[in-house]
């Protein structure tokens, strides 16, 4: 292995990282601006959420439309699922380190009901994902399911940001036009990044031989995740522990709802069914498993210590570093 190569692919995908980070921002502004008067926990889990997962709708969507194959469509996946881990451990677990080291105190608590709320979505997306991929192909009809279950999702939500009385601010015209221009830019870049993340993960994948999947569900996902941590983190530091929490569990599922839906839902219309060998899919489901299996024990963590603190904040790192290295040493394949 050449250690100047894979130095520079690891500085390579910081940098991309950095860039997508940097790209979000004005989309950040943007849906910040929007949400002003969403009830908490809802805000984070709709317009905070949708804003910061873009990334990785964009990579799931360039790794099917790039590759092409049953490939591309498995690293698209990857990398959703990936996030998901990512989101569900990670997040929580920089919200609490950061809020303790810089504040010098645990989480603002956080409403158990919100927890409850978000992860029965978000393994029920999970279930049905495992579900349509165990079937052996995948077709439009598939994408649309999921697209409706996170449209059932988003209704569910604004019923509740109905019952809230707090008034919405008014924006003048030319603030209105900033946001749409800085949404509108930061997409762009974002996209961008996007699409040179999967060519560096592709050049990892060949110039290492290792699979593009695995490159995929610990690389890009991390990469993309990015924007999902900065958004989550502010809202801790300024107290808002139900929108930083429920962004996290909220990307989740825009990620396996929207950026799996939509892609599936788009190749079927004009490729045609997406085929998914036995191999595959048993590999897939014994991700799947796990992913589910890690949601589960950060819901339970969450639900039970309604503040986090450095310990629990601990368990979730070390859960997410057992997780990348089971994967990379085979235990959980692709």
């Amino acid at each position: 292995m050449d250690i100047l190569t894979l130095i520079a692919a690891f500085i390579g995908v910081i940098a991309l990282s950095l860039w997508i980070k940097w790209s979000s921002k004005g989309i950040s502004i943007a849906s910040n601006m929007w949400g002003l008067g969403w009830s908490p926990g809802v805000r984070g889990a709709t317009i905070n959420a949708i804003a910061s997962s873009l990334p990785e709708l964009i990579t799931a969507t360039v790794f099917l439309v790039v590759l092409r194959d049953s490939d591309g469509f498995i690293s698209g996946i990857a990398t959703v699922a990936g996030s998901a881990i990512f989101n569900a451990l990670i997040i929580p677990s920089l919200m609490a380190f950061v809020v303790f080291f810089k504040l010098k105190k645990s989480l603002n608590e956080h409403k158990n009901k919100i927890i409850l709320r978000d992860g029965a979505w978000l393994l029920l997306s999970q279930a049905l994902i495992l579900f349509l991929v165990r079937s052996g192909e995948l077709t439009y009809l598939h994408g649309l399911s999921l697209l409706v279950v996170y449209l059932l999702y988003i209704f569910s939500l604004t019923r509740v940001n109905l019952k809230t009385k707090t008034p919405r601010p008014a924006f003048s015209s030319s603030l209105k036009r900033k946001l749409y221009i800085n949404f509108v830019l930061g997409l762009i870049g974002v996209g961008i990044g996007c699409y040179f993340l999967v060519e560096g993960c592709m050049f990892i994948s060949h110039e290492f031989n290792l699979s593009l999947p695995m490159i995929a569900l610990i690389v890009a996902a991390a990469a993309t995740s990015i924007p999902d941590a900065f958004l989550s983190i502010s809202d801790a530091v300024k107290g808002n522990s139900d929108d930083g929490i429920s962004n996290a569990f909220g990307s989740n599922i825009f990620d396996l709802c929207v950026a799996m839906g939509l892609p599936i839902t788009l190749y079927g219309l004009l490729a045609g069914p997406i085929s998914i060998s036995p191999e595959v899919s048993y590999n897939f489901s014994a991700l799947w498993y796990v992913l589910m299996g890690l949601t589960v024990l950060a819901v339970a963590i969450m639900y039970f210590a309604t503040s986090l603190n450095w310990r629990h904040a601990i368990l979730l790192l070390l859960s997410y570093l057992a997780f990348v290295t089971s994967v990379y040493y085979g235990y959980i394949s692709l």
